[in-house]
């Protein structure tokens, strides 16, 4: 019987749960319960500011949260605009004769891996996936294919459908080559891809070095194996690859990023908080990609992995590959590249779509349920809070003002975005609960007025955001007169949508490691089945 491998040889010899190995006890504590701290201390706010007669200060908070979420409005609409007439550039341009007119000789020495993590998929998933990367005008016989199993279903599941997989794809791919991972290795999440990926890539990395092959000629793509990318994607990115600066330093990535696959056939909230993600990548890759600071541009790139991603298979080891114990694999990526490559790390994107699925299950009910365990998971990526905010501590050759700066980008994401909807809903109704000297003042008159001229202004973008989202997310041929009504009424439900899926499943997470029960290793694998009609 083989030894069952130990967690040494698979995480980064530095870290232990993703914070340094010399992080004390008290210290990670301290840090864990930051995030929580923070965001309940803005949810109370209302109630602790009129118990304490600190009216005034709230007041100002919704009224700024007010003007900067219409300035928000219209910059998202522009952003998308924008990203949208990206998109219709990108998808008319040749890369590949771009490529080979400037960098032939750097494009003929690349490969590519194509990263496949699987679970319970069937063929109706897999295949579609895989009929899609071969099509990829950078040449599928460029693309060697790692399809990474879990040990729970390989041998029911996987392995019949990977031979089944390389009859059909075998001669059009480099190679096709699976990984098994063992199940119950001590310390590792489970319920997420970061421990697969991490072994399977690291099992070929051996087989290539072992070959005597030059691993930084290999770009990795890593996502999830419902992705299907249109054929220019790789030849984009590749063309990105060979003409920025430091090109090693970088990841790569789609900012249209779509879940067309089934989103006409999954519940409305999840229809809607879908296509809202779509628009709201799309739109901080054109508006947001760095944090800025006065007479200083692009002082960092904020902009996280996030599902799918493109990067150098030489940087993806000097950075240690995924840490198999944490739950979340794409964020954490990125902040710990970023630590590693002392802030230099930042993300390059394309306009060319990638198409995955939205959460779906048997039913509208089980698809909410796999929907808010989804959100649950990714409310746990606020353990990067933490861990980064660690290794800065020890980390000394990052600049202070960058130190500054990637706190209050993560502050921005974690704790700011979480309230911001919640806070303008509900607060100043709290506080009037609480604070007369509030219900007899005139912001109490003024602030609702201004708050409906929010929602008019939002109402109208709300006009332009349905337009451009039909750009990248097509509507079904057949549809009646009185379906595109409904469809332009669905958008104004990201309000509901961020106040409960968007909201409560997030504060779980926050609470959760705040109150210290148990470092989350145990998550949901969202399934992949189809509602039953």
């Amino acid at each position: 019987m083989n030894e069952k491998p130990r967690l040494e040889e698979l995480k980064a010899p530095d870290r232990v749960d993703g914070y340094p190995a010399q992080t004390p006890k008290w210290l990670r504590r301290t840090l864990e319960i930051v995030p929580g701290f923070l965001v309940w201390l803005l949810v109370l706010s209302p109630i602790l500011l009129g118990l304490f007669g600190l009216e005034r200060i709230f007041v100002f908070y919704v009224s700024f949260l007010i003007i900067y979420w219409m300035y928000r409005g219209v910059k998202f609409v522009i952003g998308i605009a924008i990203g949208v007439s990206r998109m219709k550039r990108d998808l008319n341009t040749d890369f590949v004769a771009k490529i080979k007119e400037g960098n032939k000789e750097g494009f003929d020495e690349l490969s590519y891996i194509y990263l496949c993590p699987v679970y319970k998929e069937g063929l109706d998933v897999l295949e579609p996936s895989f009929e899609a990367w071969s099509k990829s005008d950078v040449g599928a016989d460029k693309i060697h294919v790692v399809v990474a199993m879990e040990e729970r279903t390989a041998d029911d599941i996987q392995i019949p459908n990977f031979k089944i997989l390389k009859e059909k794809y075998g001669d059009k791919f480099a190679s096709m080559q699976y990984y098994v991972h063992p199940k119950d290795i001590e310390g590792e999440a489970t319920g997420v891809k970061g421990a697969n990926i991490n072994w399977a890539t690291r099992k070929f990395v051996q087989k290539l070095e072992s070959e005597g092959k030059d691993i930084s000629k290999y770009l990795l793509i890593t996502c999830d194996c419902d992705l299907r990318p249109d054929p220019k994607y790789l030849s984009a990115i590749t063309y990105k690859y060979l003409t920025v600066e430091n090109p090693e330093k970088r990841y790569y990535t789609s900012a249209v990023y779509t879940l067309n696959n089934n989103i006409w056939r999954v519940p409305t909230l999840i229809r809607v908080q879908s296509s809202m993600l779509t628009l709201v990548i799309l739109h901080t890759w054109v508006t947001e990609k760095y944090e800025h600071m006065p007479f200083v541009k692009n002082v960092l790139s904020a902009k996280e992995t996030f599902s799918s991603y493109v990067v150098n298979l030489k940087t993806l080891k000097e950075v240690h590959y995924w840490d198999p114990q944490l739950g979340i694999d794409d964020s954490t990526f990125f902040w710990n590249a970023l630590i590693r490559f002392k802030g230099e790390f930042q993300g390059e994107e394309v306009y060319i779509p990638t198409h995955s699925d939205a959460v779906e299950n048997e039913s509208t009910i089980k698809s909410y349920k796999s929907f808010y365990k989804q959100q649950h998971r990714w409310g746990w990526g606020v353990i990067i809070f933490p861990t980064t905010l660690a290794s800065l501590i020890y980390e000394k050759s990052i600049p202070v003002y960058k130190k500054i700066f990637i706190f209050f980008a993560m502050y921005r994401t974690y704790i700011f975005f979480t309230t911001v909807v919640y806070l303008m809903t509900f607060g100043l109704n709290l506080l009037g609960l609480i604070s007369k000297d509030y219900l007899f003042s005139s912001a109490s008159y003024n602030l609702p007025n201004a708050m409906s001229f929010l929602l008019t202004t939002l109402l109208i973008c709300n006009v332009f955001i349905v337009y451009y989202r039909r750009k990248i997310t097509p509507i079904p041929s057949d549809w009646k007169w009185w379906r595109h009504l409904i469809d332009f009424g669905e958008v104004a439900l990201i309000a509901v949508q961020m106040l409960s899926f968007g909201f409560i499943p997030y504060l779980q997470a926050d609470t959760e490691m705040m109150l210290g029960r148990g470092f989350k290793k145990n998550f949901y694998a969202t399934d992949k089945v189809q509602m039953k009609k």
